[in-house]
């Protein structure tokens, strides 16, 4: 059986909705990602694919361009 590895891309700094810059995750679902069983890890992801940052904010370091 494989494992939905975790889409973290080490870009780990939320937005004021504290939303992930890198992987768009929200911090309960990166607290909580090594629990959610395979499934519950590809409902997160398709709906990291939909959610976007807070327009005008960027990470520490402007990681973005």
């Amino acid at each position: 059986m494989s494992e939905i590895l975790s889409p973290c891309i080490k870009i780990c700094h939320k937005d004021s909705n504290g939303l992930c810059f890198g992987c768009r995750r929200t911090g309960e679902e990166i607290g909580k990602w090594s629990k959610y069983t395979d499934e519950e890890r590809k409902e997160i992801i398709a709906k990291t694919y939909h959610r976007s940052n807070v327009p005008g904010e960027t990470p520490p370091g402007n990681f973005l361009r």
